[in-house]
């Protein structure tokens, strides 16, 4: 499969990329920071437990919107920049089509970043591991394995982006307009739309609640919010919620196949 030769190639490009190396050591140093000061605030050999660490701010808000931003700028350039220094054009003379290209990189960067998140939710747990912490394996494991998901899922928006942006600089500033838009921005574009939605007539097929959950759940950020959410509850697809979850976990993979297929479809109409 020839998408498998780029995958690997743009994961070991990307894995000696000093952005990845210099954002990972990042990443590793705040939620270890994290850690530590979690410790630290123990006092008279209270138990932390798991979930209550992971669903302390500061690691919702490092995992929120830390995760986002390194996917945007590890992925804005994916193609956009092979373009321009001319290597997409020795790419696409191999055995490559375009769309071997896009979901290579897609997989390549996903799985070096996925790494990077690994790394650095590892080093804190063996640092928890010698405090007091209830260390519960399972949420642990899992929160990790959704970040390295939501990662995944801009990366695929990034390169997806990068494949339809016609040049680097535009797919920069694409870049930063999505990151804007899903994670400091998302609230304040929704509140109108909920003013909206509460006054809708009664004769409308749809409910207002039905209409606020998926506006909710089209930003992959919050979609990644509602499954850590239950996951730290104990309540991962089960409960009252378990249908809002399946479609938070749908819309997740709905964006990392969707984001692709759009950015090809443009790319595969755009000369070189």
């Amino acid at each position: 499969m020839s998408w498998l030769v780029v995958a690997r190639k743009d994961f070991e490009d990307s894995i000696r990329s000093r952005w990845l190396q210099g954002l990972t050591a990042l990443f590793v140093g705040l939620v270890a920071l994290i850690a530590v000061v979690s410790l630290r605030l123990s006092t008279g050999g209270e138990t932390i437990s798991t979930n209550a660490l992971l669903g302390a701010g500061f690691m919702g808000l490092l995992s929120g919107t830390l995760v986002p931003l390194i996917a945007l700028v590890i992925a804005y350039s994916a193609v956009t920049g092979e373009r321009e220094s001319g290597s997409l054009k020795l790419l696409l003379s191999l055995p490559h089509s375009r769309a071997d290209v896009v979901f290579g990189k897609v997989a390549g960067r996903s799985a070096a970043l996925s790494t990077a998140i690994i790394v650095g939710f590892v080093v804190p747990a063996v640092i928890l591991a010698a405090g007091p912490l209830s260390l519960d394996i399972v949420s642990y494991v899992g929160y990790t394995l959704l970040v390295s998901l939501l990662v995944s899922v801009f990366v695929a928006i990034a390169v997806g982006w990068s494949a339809a942006a016609p040049s680097q600089r535009i797919a920069l500033g694409g870049a930063i307009g999505l990151y804007f838009l899903f994670v400091p921005f998302w609230d304040i574009i929704q509140f109108p739309l909920q003013i909206a939605i509460s006054s809708l007539p009664e004769w409308v097929p749809v409910s207002g609640t039905a209409i606020s959950n998926a506006l909710f759940l089209l930003n992959p950020a919050s979609a990644f919010q509602g499954l850590t959410n239950a996951l730290l509850q104990g309540q991962l697809f089960a409960g009252e919620t378990a249908g809002l979850q399946l479609s938070a976990l749908s819309m997740l993979l709905f964006w990392l196949l969707a984001a692709p297929l759009a950015g090809l479809f443009v790319f595969q109409r755009r000369d070189l």
